[in-house]
């Protein structure tokens, strides 16, 4: 059984379109598949339609974005209903999307004060839907970098490390599960390999319902530590390729890509189908 909880397209910083994403995952007969747009739902609407076809289950997803000593903490949002639609619960996503575009609009600004570099802000928002992280950004600044692959225009120019880097927006790892749950999601934390500036238990003292422990880029010994404390505290298991659809990617996976043991699945699997949307 192929299964996809982890996916991107350009409603956010993936390279597909919603509609683009549903035929790729239809093409490659997937069982489930979860779409998790960084901090928007809007795509779940574009894909409404095509959903009826039933070709695969659909899970409405999203990855949102937090903060905890410095760093960005991706939480996964999972929902077995389409308490998504929230109006209280879109208005948050759209006040994050604003506060997301200006990051954007600074980041441009020092990239020209410090590398000379200029990006088009205004092209940027015209050619891409959905919320701008730096990965739409890296799209533009790998074209003046030529002699760079996009992973090299993307660390040099936009790493952490680098001067023109502009922090996003605080949003604490509490605020972002009290969020997600009172609108219904079970909140998964995202990719602990990423993490630098908090250990794995650190982050699981939170009240999250589960664990991304299958990920593209995970080490045997991350993957095996990551379901043994998903043991012991009792935590869903997922899996996720995190697939952005960007040729030549090395920090992502493809679609539906991701090995797993089926049994540790089960348990979220069993959650989903026992909402209306797997049901109706």
């Amino acid at each position: 059984m192929k299964i996809e909880l982890h996916c991107h397209t350009t409603c956010s910083d993936g390279r597909l379109t919603p509609e683009e994403l549903y035929h790729l995952a239809k093409k490659e007969t997937l069982s489930y598949m979860a779409l998790t747009d960084h901090d928007t739902v809007d795509g779940h609407f574009r894909m409404e339609e095509l959903l009826k076809e039933g070709s695969f289950h659909y899970i409405p997803g999203i990855e949102l974005t937090t903060s905890q000593n410095g760093e960005s903490i991706h939480i996964l949002g999972y929902f077995n209903s389409d308490s998504y639609k929230n109006p209280e619960f879109l208005k948050v996503l759209r006040d994050l999307h604003e506060a997301r575009n200006e990051r954007i609009r600074k980041f441009i600004d020092n990239l020209k004060k410090h590398f000379d570099l200029t990006v088009d802000y205004d092209h940027m928002r015209r050619t891409n839907q959905g919320v701008l992280t730096r990965a739409n950004l890296a799209r533009e600044v790998h074209p003046l970098v030529p002699h760079m692959t996009y992973n090299e225009a993307f660390e040099t120019y936009l790493d952490k490390k680098s001067p023109s880097y502009i922090p996003n927006i605080k949003l604490s790892v509490e605020d972002g599960i009290s969020l997600l749950k009172k609108h219904g999601a079970k909140v998964v934390l995202a990719h602990p390999v990423i993490y630098k500036k908090n250990t794995l238990e650190d982050l699981l003292s939170h009240d999250f319902d589960g664990l991304e422990c299958y990920y593209y880029l995970n080490d045997k010994a991350l993957t095996e530590r990551s379901l043994k404390l998903a043991e012991e505290k009792n935590l869903l298991i997922t899996a996720g390729s995190d697939y952005h659809g960007i040729p030549g990617d090395v920090k992502h996976g493809y679609l539906g890509s991701m090995s797993y043991d089926e049994n540790h699945l089960a348990p979220f699997l069993s959650w989903y189908q026992d909402g209306p949307l797997y049901k109706k």
